[in-house]
């Protein structure tokens, strides 16, 4: 290889790497951390416990990845059982703030039976603003239907994640809309002002005149001709 070419070779991967850089530079320090957790208990006031680590890297680029803390306790599996059995539901939050109130949370859930029917695999979608900021979460299973679970055992998750932006769709043009409202006002004011009298409103200042010369000249011919015809007899 020529020394030219490999200038060239060396130039464009350069480039490909800081296009690389930047595209994952996203977040301060390289990624974002989410902390998830899930719920096994019934009512109104449940109980959350960690489930993983959600690691973003890009949101722009789908790229997000899910790091389970533990397997399912015995404890907690036979509470998902008994969900399962009841028909409730198994609830999933993720954490957005620092704090511990309620509002640095988003909220999801999907039928327990769902889980245990497809053995403890699932999928999280977390769905963010055009700034990058959490929006909500969703929660899918590859099926809803119910088996009898008195043998589940899996006790390992297998949970994968994905991110989804919202995107501003195309601005209306109002400037135009507005200038094209201020043209039609301006035509109407301008219809407005028009002179709309008659013709003979308009311009009798000429015409009567010219009709009063033509009586004036008609009835001079009449006496003349009268005159004329006197003087024959």
């Amino acid at each position: 290889m020529s020394a030219p070419m490999a200038s060239s070779t060396a130039a464009i991967l350069f480039l490909v790497m800081i296009g690389l850089c930047i595209a994952d530079d996203e977040f301060e320090g390289g990624s974002r951390t989410l902390v998830l957790e899930h719920s096994f208990d019934s009512g109104l006031n449940p109980s959350f416990t960690k489930k993983g680590m959600v690691v973003l890297k890009s949101v722009k680029g789908n790229r997000a990845f899910f790091s389970s803390v533990a397997p399912l306790t015995s404890d907690e599996l036979e509470k998902l059982k008994m969900l399962a059995k009841k028909n409730d539901i198994y609830r999933l939050r993720l954490q957005t703030g620092s704090g511990s109130s309620g509002e640095d949370y988003v909220t999801t859930y999907t039928p327990a039976c769902g889980i245990m029917s497809s053995n403890l695999s699932d999928h999280v979608w977390i769905h963010f603003d055009q700034t990058g900021e959490v929006m909500g979460i969703s929660l899918e299973t590859a099926t809803s239907q119910c088996v009898n679970g008195d043998n589940f055992s899996i006790q390992d998750w297998n949970t994968s994640v994905e991110v989804t932006q919202t995107l501003l769709g195309p601005s209306p043009d109002t400037q135009s809309y507005i200038e094209k409202l201020k043209r039609e006002e301006q035509e109407r004011a301008k219809g407005q002002t028009e002179d709309k009298r008659s013709f003979l409103a308009k311009y009798w200042m000429y015409i009567v005149p010219v009709v009063l010369i033509m009586m004036l000249s008609g009835g001079g011919d009449q006496q003349g001709g009268g005159g004329g015809g006197g003087g024959g007899q």
